[in-house]
């Protein structure tokens, strides 16, 4: 007896523009609202068009709606599941050679992507729900959208709900088909003001408040959450219903339990879900929508080097995604846990992926289908920042060199883990049962609810005893035990085949030790005895969780981080690790030349470093590098200037740059040095290196001279015209010397009592020029400047004589000054 058709929905008229577009172009972006039925209709439409007589593969983001829409479509072309319709996800297979319609996650595309890069066996390909934009989705659209080039025959479809098509229908040259309409309205209600509560409370008010009127808002209700933890504290607020069901939907939960949710029913069920049911889930009899405007979203930490899951507020297309799920089979309601003005502040999209996870595996898929993620033809480009990390991290595990991807590397592209992970198998092989262990047990949530208060050697090989235990310890998650050891199981399978790596340790290596293997980047080093806080060989520093038993080891290897913030800055918590010996580690010697601030004085050690640990350090001892000192003295003096050096005003230092700067001015061509920038109390970076050679500490650097120091700077020939040309000192007749002063641009100074200079009859001259002479009476005090000795004798000299004479009798007042005797003489006392 042939299906009866199937009820008709706002997509059908569409259908036949879409086919059309396909044969025409072989590509299209297709627009249709939630609840328009583009997801159970388009595929069915195509086979039906005769547009491929191959598979039709449409992904889907998650494994539930994957099945889920698998199961509806099967049921509306009223075919058995796993004939004509089927899906795979992970741990489950649900195909068959009969299979021509075949939904799948989008990471199993990828993968088949390298077994079979023209998709043979395959003739249209449909990313459903692309707004999305998970990482899988963007990486197998640009590489779908390049096998479309060497087969022009394979068809392409891009659907969406809440995606603005322009972008990307441009980048495929593909045409935009757009549905109108929706299969039922939906009412949408924000709460007036702000509810302090918190939000499983918010949730619990609000579902009760539904349930109370059931006559005015029948049918099923679907709790929008943001994770595992709110979903439980919202059925605990809850408490037990009459007569209703309240059933929890989310990833983590078996195939079972998902599809109970998503069953049909006649008694009402309230589901509380995360963002797994916003798209291509249908619950049948959902006429109520509760939103709590939250999701969690994995973001990469490139502190910690992982992703974390992150809190925070949904965007407005999800928030419409959302709410059309009220809509499907019904008139509904959606209730919004935030207010109207709230709605008008939220993103319109979300960010993509691509922008905001770790895309380490991404650039291994990249690399091994032979392109550079950094030049790749990308719908929307990840940061080059991002892509960096990546290949660095996989250069380090050996999974790329100069020539591109490594016969390691290929192993761990077999592996359905993350390429950390994907090492601690390989480097286990040996044992493979208990490395896949490991492994499954560092990428699953963890089977401890409370694990046990004590004192061990590594988190993980408590939770491997727990594993091979013929009873289940107490403290320990069933369901996740089921899931890591399935996890477990299938990479003993998968790894069975690859080759054994020049790597591998022995069958006995403890599992710390395989854990270096994919986090050699995250041995951690204890700060001090008892602390539990820890320094990160890959820069940063962490908090030792509390739940962990790994309390006194000095060296961990950091499986599992979490991020947080405490305060203002980043606090990032080891939830899980093991303690390294550190003759596992490659220990490396090198000599640490610092400046010590208490000391003032630069130190040598010689340390044994693993990345940026140091493990130990000694005296440096004979291997003390006499440059290296020199140069972190220099940059500790450039730093502190004052407090480097701290010299006293330096008569000669100061006396030494004005007779240069002064010479230089009066004769440029001689290029004689001038130390421009010169401050005794902040000397340039050159001469700072030069006063640092061969020093250690500020104390030698206060004793050094740093008039003699530039002196020794100057060459032969300035030196020579400096001592000639500008010398601090002038000898006068009577045999003393007297001090020159120097000022750049002025003809220098020489002050002295006018006995002294008796029988000199011309002015000095400096580098040819006439110095400016202050002639001083007894009483020291000028009675004449001048730089024309001679006109002073002959006429300035008679009048000094005559008035000074009188005054100061004792001293010499000869009439002829050019043949008395020069110096200061008293006459007797008689």
């Amino acid at each position: 007896m042939p299906a009866p058709s199937p009820a008709p929905l706002p997509i059908d008229p569409l259908l036949p523009d879409l086919c059309a577009a396909l044969a025409a172009r072989g590509r299209a972006v297709l627009l249709a609202p939630p609840g328009a039925g583009k997801t159970t209709r388009v595929p069915g439409a195509i086979l039906d068009a005769g547009l491929s007589n191959k598979r039709i593969v449409v992904l889907q983001p998650r494994r539930v709606a994957a099945r889920a829409a698998a199961r509806r479509i099967a049921h509306e072309r009223g075919v058995r599941l796993g004939a004509e319709v089927g899906y795979r996800v992970r741990f489950d297979d649900r195909t068959s050679a009969e299979t021509r319609i075949e939904l799948l996650t989008e990471g199993l595309l990828t993968r088949r992507l390298q077994s079979d890069p023209f998709l043979e066996d395959i003739g249209c390909v449909i990313f459903d729900e692309f707004h999305e934009r998970s990482l899988h989705a963007d990486l197998g659209l640009a590489l779908v959208r390049e096998v479309c080039e060497a087969r022009p025959e394979l068809k392409l479809v891009v659907m969406s709900a809440t995606l603005d098509p322009g972008p990307v229908a441009e980048w495929l040259d593909a045409p935009v088909l757009t549905a109108q309409g929706r299969a039922f309205p939906v009412e949408v209600e924000h709460i007036r003001q702000p509810d302090d509560r918190r939000l499983p409370d918010r949730c619990a008010a609000a579902i009760r408040a539904t349930l109370a009127r059931p006559a005015e808002r029948p049918g099923h209700v679907l709790v929008f959450l943001p994770g595992v933890g709110e979903i439980e504290a919202t059925a605990d607020a809850l408490g037990p219903l009459p007569d209703v069901d309240v059933l929890p939907l989310h990833g983590r939960l078996p195939a079972a339990a998902q599809d109970k949710a998503l069953a049909p029913q006649t008694r009402r069920k309230v589901v509380l879900a995360t963002n797994i049911a916003e798209t291509s889930v249908t619950i049948d009899g959902v006429t109520t929508v509760i939103d709590s405007g939250e999701a969690r979203v994995p973001r990469f930490d490139p502190a910690i080097g992982l992703e974390r899951l992150e809190r925070g507020r949904i965007s407005r297309a999800s928030a419409d995604q959302r709410a059309g799920r009220a809509g499907r089979t019904a008139p509904g309601r959606c209730l919004r846990l935030w207010t109207a003005s709230e709605h008008r502040g939220l993103q319109p999209y979300e960010a993509p992926a691509i922008t905001r996870v770790d895309l380490t595996r991404t650039v291994l898929e990249l690399r091994a289908w032979g392109a550079d993620p950094q030049t790749f033809d990308w719908f929307e480009a990840p940061p080059a920042g991002s892509i960096e990390r990546a290949e660095a991290l996989l250069q380090r595990l050996g999974a790329l060199d100069e020539r591109g991807v490594t016969a390691r590397g290929e192993a761990l592209l077999a592996l359905p883990v993350h390429p950390r992970l994907g090492m601690v198998v390989l480097t286990g092989k040996r044992n493979l049962r208990a490395a896949a262990a490991v492994a499954a047990l560092a990428a699953e949530r963890d089977i401890f609810f409370d694990p046990p208060e004590i004192t061990a050697h590594s988190d993980l090989e408590l939770r491997l005893d727990a594993m091979d235990s013929r009873r289940t310890p107490r403290g320990v998650n069933r369901r996740a035990l089921g899931e890591v050891r399935r996890a477990r199981d299938q990479l003993v399978r998968i790894a069975e085949k690859a080759p054994l790596d020049p790597d591998a340790l022995p069958a006995d290596a403890p599992p710390a030790r395989l854990l270096l293997a994919g986090f050699p980047d995250r041995v951690a080093q204890r700060r001090a005895p008892r602390s539990d806080r820890f320094k990160l060989s890959g820069g940063g520093g962490a908090r030792l969780s509390a739940r962990s038993a790994v309390r006194d080891a000095p060296l961990i290897v950091a499986v599992s981080l979490r991020g947080g913030r405490r305060g203002e800055r980043a606090e990032h918590t080891i939830e899980t690790a093991s303690a390294v010996d550190p003759a596992w580690l490659p220990i490396e010697s090198a000599i640490e030349t610092r400046f010590d601030p208490q000391r003032e004085a630069v130190v040598q050690v010689e340390q044994r470093r693993y990345l940026t640990l140091v493990l130990d350090e000694v005296p440096a001892g004979r291997s003390a590098d006499r440059d290296a000192v020199s140069a972190a003295l220099a940059e500790a003096a450039a730093a502190d200037p004052r407090a480097a050096f701290g010299w006293p005003d330096d008569p000669a230092t100061a006396g030494l740059i004005a007779r240069l700067r002064w010479l230089a001015g009066v004769r440029p061509e001689w290029d004689v040095p001038t130390f421009p920038d010169l401050d005794p109390h902040d000397p340039p970076s050159d001469l700072i290196r030069t006063l640092c050679d061969g020093r250690r500490s500020f104390a030698e650097l206060r004793r050094v001279k740093l008039a003699p120091m530039l002196d020794g700077l100057l060459s032969h020939q300035a030196r020579g015209r400096l001592s000639s040309e500008a010398p601090p000192r002038l000898t006068l007749p009577d045999g003393t010397t007297r001090a020159v002063e120097y000022t750049p641009g002025e003809p220098p100074v020489l002050a002295t009592r006018f006995e002294r200079l008796f029988g000199l009859t011309e002015t000095p001259r400096l580098a040819g020029a006439p110095i400016k002479l202050h002639l001083l009476a007894p009483n020291r005090r000028p009675v004449q400047i001048t730089d024309d000795l001679a006109s002073f004798w002959a006429t300035t000299y008679p009048q000094v004589r005559k008035e000074l004479r009188g005054r100061y009798p004792k001293h010499p007042w000869p009439e002829d000054p050019l043949t008395a005797t020069p110096g200061i003489h008293r006459r007797r006392r008689r």
